[in-house]
């Protein structure tokens, strides 16, 4: 069984259609979990993260209502194939030792508190539109999708 988490700039991008990455990024979920031996792992950080960004009349002229952004962070829960994993005290701990050991700034917690929890969770793999966030991290790989062919 994969098991590959996502990044927030996938799923903004997978469904809001204004963005060049768009179709790239609709496509490559879509067969990524049409596959039945494959999980899409996302974390609570993420969803927020989307609905927060979406809604948000100061980065788009015709933002998402709630109620719409909402019911698509809902569409990454209750599926067989879509794991969501808790952050946990654990995760905390070893963000705080990521940051550390990479000396990483405040700007980096978000990434950082991502990273650990999907090492926490066993997670080793990320789908990223950017994957300069995460090169710091040696024990995460990447799959950009800016880079994945068409």
């Amino acid at each position: 069984m994969k098991r590959c988490a996502v990044d927030t700039n996938v799923l903004i991008y997978a469904h809001l259609s204004s963005f060049t990455q768009h179709g790239r990024a609709r496509q490559y979920l879509q067969d990524f979990l049409a596959d039945p031996t494959s999980v899409l792992v996302v974390v609570p950080i993420i969803l927020h993260e989307l609905v927060h960004v979406i809604t948000d009349a100061r980065r788009f002229e015709h933002p998402v209502k709630m109620e719409e952004a909402i019911a698509i962070a809902r569409l990454y829960l209750n599926r067989t194939n879509i794991e969501c994993v808790d952050i946990g005290a654990r995760a905390i701990g070893l963000t705080f030792e990521l940051m550390e050991q990479y000396r990483l700034g405040r700007n980096r917690v978000a990434d950082s508190l991502l990273v650990a929890t999907l090492l926490q969770h066993g997670v080793d793999e990320l789908i990223t539109c950017n994957e300069v966030h995460f090169a710091v991290f040696d024990e995460i790989t990447t799959i950009d999708l800016t880079r994945v062919a068409s």
